[in-house]
C-alpha cells in the first residue's frame, strides 16, 4: 500500500492527540489523569494542544501519513529542542486550567535539549503496521533534523523493546537516560551524518 505524506492541519487534532497519548502509554496518561473519570480531560487537553498554533503537540509540528483513500494511518510529531520551553508553556497552561494543576516550567526536567531535534511522538495505527510506515515517518523527522543541523533525538521506555528495536534498526544509538513524567527512559539519537 502506498501512503501519502502531508503536513497536518487543525482538523487532525483528534488523531494527533491519539498519537501523543499512545506514544506516552496508558500508564503515564492514567497517572496524569489521577482518576479514571478524568481521562477524558487528558484527551481534551491533548486535542486542544494539537489544534493550537504553538505547542509541543501542535499540528504545525506534525506530519500525517494517509492511505490512498485519505484515511490517517500514522503520524510523527517533532520539533527543534531549542523551542521546548516556548512550546511547553501551552501544556502547562492547559493542564493548570483543565486538570487543576499548579505547575510551572521549573517543575519539569527537559526531555530534549537545544542541541537536538526531538522526535516527540510516533504512531502507526494498528491496521497499517508492519508495512514500513514507521520507518518512513522516522525518515521524514530525520530530514527536518538534518535541515536544522542537529541530530534527531527521542526517548523510549525501557519497557517497550519493540519500539527500541525499530529505533535501533533505523540507526539510533543510545546516548544515556532522561526522565519523562517521572519515568527514566532511554535517550537515543540519530546522528546527522546517518540521516538518509
Amino acid at each position: 500500500m502506498e501512503f501519502k505524506l502531508r503536513q497536518a492541519s487543525r482538523e487532525d487534532a483528534p488523531f494527533i492527540a491519539e498519537t501523543v497519548m499512545r506514544a506516552m502509554g496508558d500508564a503515564i496518561c492514567s497517572k496524569m489523569a489521577g482518576k479514571p473519570e478524568k481521562l477524558p480531560l487528558i484527551v481534551q487537553l491533548f486535542t486542544e494542544l494539537a489544534a493550537a498554533e504553538t505547542s509541543q503537540y501542535s499540528y504545525r509540528n506534525t506530519l500525517i501519513a494517509e492511505t490512498p483513500d485519505n484515511r490517517p494511518a500514522g503520524a510523527v510529531v517533532s520539533y527543534d529542542g531549542a523551542m521546548l520551553y516556548q512550546l511547553r508553556q501551552a501544556f502547562i497552561d492547559g493542564a493548570n486550567r483543565l486538570l487543576g494543576w499548579n505547575i510551572r516550567q521549573e517543575d519539569f526536567t527537559p526531555e530534549t535539549s537545544d542541541d537536538e531535534f526531538y522526535l516527540d511522538s510516533l504512531m502507526v495505527s494498528p491496521e497499517y503496521r508492519r508495512r514500513g510506515l514507521a520507518g518512513i515517518l522516522i525518515r521524514e523527522a530525520a530530514k527536518k533534523a538534518r535541515e536544522a543541523g542537529k541530530p534527531l533525538g527521542l526517548l523510549v521506555d525501557h519497557d517497550n523493546p519493540g519500539a527500541r528495536r525499530l529505533y535501533v534498526a533505523s540507526g539510533f544509538k543510545s546516548v544515556g537516560t532522561r526522565p519523562f513524567a517521572g519515568v527514566d527512559m532511554e535517550h537515543m539519537q540519530l546522528d546527522g551524518s546517518q540521516i538518509l
